[in-house]
């Protein structure tokens, strides 16, 4: 398991802005709630309750199918959130033994609770999970998502490693995971997705019992070993071909931007050191025009300048990348160059860097 080794506090963490909303895939939403429909003594007037706002949609698609007894806690009035900026950096510490038994007495016990996309952000995983079991009958449900980090640890993609990611899980993990937490694995399932695959775990509030699986048949101790030491070996050999690549364009005389002024933008800047390199970072949202990308101190410029610009780096999805490449043919056909700062994308300077040096 891929863990940071001194994660920042949640205060340091804990955004500025109230406008930097966090997107997750939600297309296989429909199938995790048809298969928690369909757990045995789960029924219409089951008890379900979400723990943060990332559980909404699911929330919704259950009552949809006629689960009423349907409950989201709320950030203020019973997590004691009352900064109005605290996000999921700060809901872990709302779970404590004092805080449960006031939820418990308040709002009762979950046969069903929904945790997505907040085990990972956990600075003690294993606490947490052992905390908001106190929030779940006995052999109720919990169940879990988070991104499955496979991908990108197969491929050496180290943009994708996060400050507020504490834990990176993959499958075969979540099960080491569950057996040292000692909670039943009802179910893993994997989405499939461009860059990160959702990881769903479905949990029964009763002790672990070992289960084997047919999704893990292939992963084993020796190769998520040798993956992650891949993965830490060959940081600054890319991270020093990229900077040759970029320090090779600035030679030449060409103007670099990044389109896209998001955290894996500024990750790429950071964690490779190339934001000398860059002119500009390209985002078109009107609240980040005049400010400065973390770290690097990039400026963020609309998207006007991009014919100013040689080279341009996309940190974007799969979708929002072609929509850009189709919004900017001219762009293409006068003789710029979109790129990709992903490792396995079309035209990816990081396979480019590879290669060169």
């Amino acid at each position: 398991m891929i863990q940071l080794v001194n994660p920042m506090p949640a205060d340091m963490v804990r955004s500025e802005f109230d406008w930097i909303t966090y997107n997750e895939p939600e297309g296989h939403l429909d199938d995790v709630v048809r298969r928690l429909s369909e757990l045995p003594n789960l029924n219409k007037d089951s008890r379900i309750i979400g723990l943060t706002y990332k559980d909404d949609t699911t929330l919704k698609r259950l009552n949809d199918l006629g689960f009423c007894n349907v409950y989201r806690y709320d950030a203020v009035n019973d997590l004691g959130l009352l900064s109005p900026y605290s996000g999921l950096e700060s809901i872990q510490a709302a779970f404590n033994s004092q805080n449960n038994l006031r939820l418990k007495e308040k709002h009762g016990l979950a046969d069903l609770l929904s945790v997505r996309h907040i085990l990972e952000h956990s600075h003690n995983p294993q606490l947490f999970i052992s905390e908001i079991r106190k929030l779940v009958k006995p052999n109720g449900y919990i169940w879990f998502e988070m991104p499955d980090s496979s991908k990108f640890i197969k491929a050496s993609d180290y943009v994708f490693i996060w400050e507020e990611h504490i834990t990176y899980f993959t499958s075969y993990m979540m099960d080491v995971f569950a057996k040292n937490s000692d909670i039943y694995l009802n179910d893993i399932i994997i989405y499939p997705y461009q860059f990160e695959d959702s990881l769903v775990a479905i949990a029964e509030n009763s002790q672990w019992v070992e289960k084997k699986w047919p999704l893990l048949l292939d992963a084993d101790l020796d190769q998520a070993l040798a993956d992650g030491d891949k993965f830490a070996k060959q940081f600054s050999d890319c991270a020093r071909s990229v900077r040759g690549v970029l320090e090779q364009w600035k030679i030449q005389g060409k103007k670099v931007a990044v389109f896209g002024a998001g955290h894996l933008a500024a990750k790429f800047l950071n964690m490779y050191s190339v934001g000398e390199f860059v002119t500009w970072v390209i985002d078109d949202h009107p609240s980040k025009q005049g400010l400065l990308m973390p770290g690097s101190g990039v400026p963020i410029i609309d998207s006007s300048v991009l014919t100013e610009t040689d080279v341009c780096l996309l940190s974007l999805n799969y979708e929002s990348e072609r929509k850009v490449r189709a919004k900017n043919e001219d762009y293409i056909n006068r003789g710029g160059e979109f790129m990709s700062i992903f490792v396995d994308n079309e035209g990816s300077i990081i396979s480019e860097a590879r290669n060169e040096f």
